[in-house]
Protein backbone atom coordinates (compact mmCIF):
# COMPACT_ATOMS: atom_id res chain seq x y z
CA UNK A 1 0.00 0.00 0.00
CA UNK A 2 1.28 3.12 -1.19
CA UNK A 3 -0.53 6.11 0.52
CA UNK A 4 -0.28 9.59 -1.01
CA UNK A 5 -1.35 12.15 1.16
CA UNK A 6 -3.27 15.21 -0.05
CA UNK A 7 -6.56 17.17 0.08
CA UNK A 8 -8.87 15.59 -2.15
CA UNK A 9 -10.57 18.69 -3.43
CA UNK A 10 -9.66 20.38 -6.85
CA UNK A 11 -8.22 23.67 -5.28
CA UNK A 12 -5.31 22.15 -4.03
CA UNK A 13 -4.09 20.65 -7.02
CA UNK A 14 -0.58 21.98 -7.69
CA UNK A 15 0.06 23.10 -4.07
CA UNK A 16 2.82 21.26 -1.59
CA UNK A 17 0.67 20.04 0.42
CA UNK A 18 -0.33 17.55 -2.45
CA UNK A 19 2.74 16.49 -3.64
CA UNK A 20 1.92 12.86 -1.84
CA UNK A 21 -1.61 13.08 -4.66
CA UNK A 22 0.96 13.69 -7.25
CA UNK A 23 3.59 11.27 -6.49
CA UNK A 24 0.89 8.05 -6.24
CA UNK A 25 -0.82 10.06 -9.50
CA UNK A 26 2.58 9.39 -11.18
CA UNK A 27 3.29 5.76 -9.87
CA UNK A 28 -0.35 5.04 -11.59
CA UNK A 29 0.66 6.81 -14.96
CA UNK A 30 4.45 4.97 -15.36
CA UNK A 31 2.75 1.75 -14.06
CA UNK A 32 -0.36 1.69 -16.15
CA UNK A 33 -2.76 1.75 -13.06
CA UNK A 34 -6.01 2.78 -12.99
CA UNK A 35 -8.34 4.44 -10.44
CA UNK A 36 -11.02 3.03 -8.62
CA UNK A 37 -13.60 4.51 -6.74
CA UNK A 38 -13.86 3.10 -2.83
CA UNK A 39 -15.85 4.71 -0.12
CA UNK A 40 -12.94 6.06 1.73
CA UNK A 41 -10.11 6.22 -0.90
CA UNK A 42 -9.34 6.05 -4.91
CA UNK A 43 -7.20 2.49 -5.20
CA UNK A 44 -5.18 2.20 -8.05
CA UNK A 45 -4.11 -1.90 -7.69
CA UNK A 46 -1.61 -3.75 -9.60
CA UNK A 47 2.00 -5.44 -9.90
CA UNK A 48 5.16 -3.94 -9.70
CA UNK A 49 8.32 -6.69 -9.50
CA UNK A 50 6.03 -9.44 -9.53
CA UNK A 51 4.24 -7.50 -6.15
CA UNK A 52 0.55 -6.83 -5.48
CA UNK A 53 0.54 -2.91 -5.12
CA UNK A 54 -2.16 -0.55 -4.62
CA UNK A 55 -2.07 3.34 -4.74
CA UNK A 56 -4.04 5.47 -2.33
CA UNK A 57 -5.24 8.54 -2.56
CA UNK A 58 -7.77 9.25 0.78
CA UNK A 59 -11.02 11.02 0.10
CA UNK A 60 -10.47 13.06 3.34
CA UNK A 61 -9.06 16.40 4.77
CA UNK A 62 -5.17 16.04 4.83
CA UNK A 63 -5.44 16.44 8.83
CA UNK A 64 -8.19 13.58 8.72
CA UNK A 65 -6.41 11.08 6.82
CA UNK A 66 -5.61 8.73 9.76
CA UNK A 67 -9.86 8.01 10.45
CA UNK A 68 -10.18 6.79 6.70
CA UNK A 69 -6.85 5.06 6.03
CA UNK A 70 -7.75 2.95 9.34
CA UNK A 71 -10.81 1.81 7.63
CA UNK A 72 -9.94 1.11 4.56
CA UNK A 73 -6.83 -1.10 6.47
CA UNK A 74 -10.04 -2.81 8.44
CA UNK A 75 -12.11 -3.58 5.13
CA UNK A 76 -8.57 -4.44 2.97
CA UNK A 77 -6.83 -6.15 5.94
CA UNK A 78 -3.48 -4.73 5.38
CA UNK A 79 -1.60 -3.22 8.44
CA UNK A 80 0.87 -0.08 8.64
CA UNK A 81 4.24 -2.47 7.77
CA UNK A 82 2.72 -2.71 4.80
CA UNK A 83 2.07 0.64 3.97
CA UNK A 84 4.35 3.55 2.74
CA UNK A 85 3.24 6.99 2.90
CA UNK A 86 4.71 9.95 0.79
CA UNK A 87 4.02 13.43 1.88
CA UNK A 88 5.15 16.97 1.37
CA UNK A 89 7.73 17.91 4.55
CA UNK A 90 8.25 21.58 5.07
CA UNK A 91 11.45 21.48 6.74
CA UNK A 92 13.34 19.63 3.94
CA UNK A 93 14.57 22.00 0.78
CA UNK A 94 12.52 22.77 -1.79
CA UNK A 95 13.03 19.07 -3.92
CA UNK A 96 14.70 17.18 -1.91
CA UNK A 97 13.27 13.60 -1.28
CA UNK A 98 14.40 11.50 2.01
CA UNK A 99 12.86 8.05 3.03
CA UNK A 100 12.16 7.34 6.78
CA UNK A 101 11.44 3.39 8.18
CA UNK A 102 9.16 4.85 11.47
CA UNK A 103 9.53 8.14 13.18
CA UNK A 104 7.52 10.79 14.67
CA UNK A 105 5.18 13.14 12.71
CA UNK A 106 7.34 16.01 12.32
CA UNK A 107 4.58 18.30 12.58
CA UNK A 108 2.81 16.88 9.94
CA UNK A 109 -0.91 16.70 10.65
CA UNK A 110 -1.69 14.37 7.98
CA UNK A 111 1.04 11.69 9.09
CA UNK A 112 -0.07 12.63 12.96
CA UNK A 113 -3.49 11.91 12.45
CA UNK A 114 -2.30 8.30 10.67
CA UNK A 115 -0.37 7.83 14.37
CA UNK A 116 -3.00 8.94 16.32
CA UNK A 117 -5.60 6.44 14.56
CA UNK A 118 -3.28 3.11 14.14
CA UNK A 119 -1.43 3.63 17.42
CA UNK A 120 1.86 2.83 15.61
CA UNK A 121 4.64 4.97 14.07
CA UNK A 122 5.57 1.62 12.16
CA UNK A 123 4.67 3.28 8.65
CA UNK A 124 7.64 3.69 5.89
CA UNK A 125 7.94 6.85 4.30
CA UNK A 126 9.04 9.12 1.59
CA UNK A 127 8.91 12.59 1.90
CA UNK A 128 9.77 15.57 -0.25
CA UNK A 129 10.91 18.59 0.43
CA UNK A 130 8.83 21.27 0.01
CA UNK A 131 10.74 23.94 2.13
CA UNK A 132 10.94 27.32 0.89
CA UNK A 133 11.60 31.20 1.85
CA UNK A 134 8.12 32.12 1.63
CA UNK A 135 6.96 29.23 3.88
CA UNK A 136 8.44 31.05 6.67
CA UNK A 137 6.17 33.82 6.73
CA UNK A 138 2.49 31.52 6.63
CA UNK A 139 3.34 27.99 6.50
CA UNK A 140 -0.48 27.64 6.31
CA UNK A 141 -0.50 29.81 2.91
CA UNK A 142 2.23 28.63 1.12
CA UNK A 143 1.43 24.68 1.70
CA UNK A 144 -2.38 25.49 0.01
CA UNK A 145 -1.22 27.92 -2.86
CA UNK A 146 0.03 26.54 -6.40
CA UNK A 147 3.63 26.31 -7.08
CA UNK A 148 5.40 28.99 -8.76
CA UNK A 149 7.22 27.63 -12.11
CA UNK A 150 10.58 27.29 -10.69
CA UNK A 151 9.35 25.62 -7.80
CA UNK A 152 6.98 23.35 -10.30
CA UNK A 153 10.21 22.16 -11.67
CA UNK A 154 11.94 21.29 -9.14
CA UNK A 155 8.96 19.08 -7.66
CA UNK A 156 8.56 17.77 -10.93
CA UNK A 157 12.22 15.95 -10.67
CA UNK A 158 11.65 15.40 -6.50
CA UNK A 159 8.15 13.27 -7.98
CA UNK A 160 10.72 11.38 -10.05
CA UNK A 161 13.01 10.72 -7.52
CA UNK A 162 10.41 9.89 -5.01
CA UNK A 163 9.49 7.13 -7.73
CA UNK A 164 13.07 5.76 -7.26
CA UNK A 165 13.20 5.70 -3.78
CA UNK A 166 9.85 3.82 -3.71
CA UNK A 167 10.76 1.21 -6.67
CA UNK A 168 13.69 0.21 -3.88
CA UNK A 169 11.58 -0.05 -1.22
CA UNK A 170 9.34 -2.59 -2.75
CA UNK A 171 12.35 -4.07 -3.89
CA UNK A 172 13.58 -6.34 -6.91
CA UNK A 173 11.67 -9.01 -8.02
CA UNK A 174 11.09 -12.25 -5.21
CA UNK A 175 12.26 -9.91 -2.18
CA UNK A 176 10.22 -8.37 0.48
CA UNK A 177 11.72 -5.17 2.14
CA UNK A 178 10.93 -3.42 4.91
CA UNK A 179 8.71 -6.34 6.37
Amino acid sequence: MIVGLGNPESRYAGTPHNVGYEAVEQLARSWGLTWEINPDALIARGSVNGKRISLVKIQTAMNHTGAGLKRLAESLAFDPRQCILVFDDLDLPLGAVKTRIKGSAGGHRGVASILEAFQTDAFRRVKIGVGHASAKLDRVKYVLSAFDEESRAAIDQAISTAEAHLLEMIGPPGTAKGH
